[in-house]
């Protein structure tokens, strides 16, 4: 079989400590027929790893806990990709970005992309730019999801030249097919024998969330509902487990900025009913999940650290109205009275505004939630197989030129 027959070499190299579903459907609907693909895993706890087992996809597991190890598992990576004579890499997240496109640069294969789910440098420090900026000058390509992130690695200094836009896709059926016992089993769990309106939210409790607007919110909401409930999801946060932890410790005393924004909103809940609030970690079955509500709030306080934004698209695919802040992918798609119902930032008065509105005016509810359906058609799945593989071919033909 000549080199132009044989398949393209695709290995992805990433971690990630939850379920991570657009990256499952790449695995699932990708054309193998096509390409042979393979996975590195950089944490033998990741979700992902039972799910490529499934598919019966080719996955390699290594530890990488610890970034002084970074050494040891660009080694591993570069003698994986050497030994699969890899055609193309993609990494995510900066673990798998960091050791990975040094590995692929090294092993010299003829494409390497990463693929940045994270916003400008101004708002993502945890690390260290000379560690960002290896990561660029390794690949040769970088996949921003939404205009918003294409715009914070400008600023940042990655050559245009070297980003492309491929939105993040969403299996339609998968939010159309929802079997009424899933959505019920998960209301008899979180919502049992509750007769209001049912507000959602999926966030973590990090400040830039504006989770403390939603709940603010909610406060005025209940003078005109008083059944209505607040479904606080994707919290990633048990706040009994952790004020276990932090014992006897004084409020003034704790510095880290992640503690400091759950005792914020523990503050701001504090305000609210016992009964009028449910708080839920993570659900794995957010299909069923977001069934459950009424109107979703998504309201994050800037236009630049929600790089995407999964649950905007999750929502208007769940045929649920929502009131949002224009940030990530809502920048590329939300329209006033449309297909969502649009505040500014930090404004508790105009969400409540709008969840209110919505609630009592059936017409336009019904106008945003179609309206938002037929929106959420341009991120189907399908679409983001096609421009990613069209994207590889593309760009390995280029490579090979050189």
């Amino acid at each position: 079989m000549s080199r132009v027959q044989q398949k393209i070499k695709v290995t992805y190299i990433f971690t990630h400590h939850i379920r991570w579903i657009p990256f499952e459907l790449v695995a699932k609907y990708i054309d193998r027929s096509q390409f042979a693909i393979d996975y590195v895993i950089l944490n033998d706890g990741d979700p992902m790893i039972s799910f490529l087992n499934q598919l019966n996809i080719p996955c390699q597991v290594t530890s990488y806990g610890d970034y002084s190890n970074t050494p040891e598992v660009v080694k591993f990576l570069y003698e994986h990709l050497i030994t699969h004579q890899t055609d193309i890499v993609q990494t995510h997240w900066f673990a798998g970005s960091l050791a990975g496109m040094q590995a692929a640069y090294y092993a010299r294969v003829p494409v390497r992309i990463f693929y940045r789910e994270h916003p400008s440098l101004k708002y993502y420090t945890r690390h260290a730019p000379s560690k960002h900026h290896l990561i660029w000058e390794c690949a040769t390509n970088i996949i921003g999801a939404t205009q918003s992130c294409k715009q914070g690695m400008i600023e940042d200094g990655v050559p245009d030249g070297k980003i492309s836009l491929i939105p993040f896709g969403f299996d339609i059926n998968e939010f159309e097919n929802v079997d009424f016992s899933r959505i019920e089993k998960l209301r008899s769990k979180y919502l049992p024998n509750h007769n209001g309106p049912v507000i959602g939210v999926a966030a973590r409790y990090v400040r830039w969330k504006g989770v403390e607007y939603a709940i603010e919110a909610h406060k005025k909401v209940l003078e005109f509902y008083p059944n209505a409930v607040l479904v606080l999801s994707g919290t990633h946060t048990d706040r009994a487990e952790l004020e276990e932890k932090m014992g006897n410790a004084r409020k003034e005393d704790i510095v880290a900025p992640q503690y400091q924004d759950i005792i914020s909103i523990t503050e701001k809940l504090s305000q609210l009913p016992d009964h009028s609030y449910i708080e839920i970690p993570f659900e794995e079955d957010l299909f069923a999940l977001f069934r459950l509500f009424d109107i979703f709030v998504h309201v994050p306080t800037n236009p630049f650290q929600e790089t995407f934004g999964l649950v905007y698209v999750e929502t208007m695919l769940s045929k649920v109205p929502s009131v949002v802040t224009l940030a990530g992918s809502a920048l590329d798609h939300a329209v006033h009275k449309e297909n969502a119902w649009v505040v500014d930032y930090k404004n508790s008065d105009q969400i409540a505004e709008g969840i209110l509105t919505l609630l009592d005016d059936s017409v336009l509810r019904e106008k945003i939630i179609n309206n938002a359906f037929v929106t959420a058609q341009q991120y189907d799945i399908k679409n983001h197989i096609r421009q990613l593989e069209d994207f590889y071919i593309h760009e390995l033909k280029k490579a090979r030129r050189v």
